[in-house]
């Protein structure tokens, strides 16, 4: 299992240098952790910023699952999506900004079929 709880840095999460804007590690309102953050007045509509997951060790055919805190809040807040490396173009996970902005915890299921999945983004 891998963990991460941003309060050593970013883990094994690797900036996009081909996006539109970074994504950094910034305090919880409670003292009671970090987390990844788009700061709220960076980019334009359309823009994206794109976090990379490396996944060097995953067996083939075997199952894996992410699971994920996350919250969408503010103004200028689109979608956020995760993509599978080596799979189809389209996001295996998205989830559209709402009126609740409270955190949420996000879960996919992963499958190795003979060609192993290497990136998370």
């Amino acid at each position: 299992a891998v963990d991460c709880s941003f309060s050593r840095g970013v883990c094994d999460w690797k900036q996009d240098a081909d996006d539109d804007f970074d994504w950094n590690p910034a305090d919880r309102d409670r003292g009671d952790g970090y987390y990844m953050a788009v700061p709220a007045f960076v980019g334009h509509k359309k823009d994206m910023g794109r976090l990379k997951l490396l996944l060097t060790d995953l067996k083939p055919k075997s199952s894996y699952c992410l699971i994920f805190s996350y919250r969408l809040a503010g103004e200028r807040v689109g979608k956020l999506r995760v993509f599978l490396a080596n799979k189809k173009p389209t996001p295996v996970w998205e989830q559209n900004k709402g009126k609740d902005e409270r955190w949420r915890t996000g879960k996919i299921d992963i499958f190795q079929g003979a060609e192993t999945t290497n990136s998370v983004s």
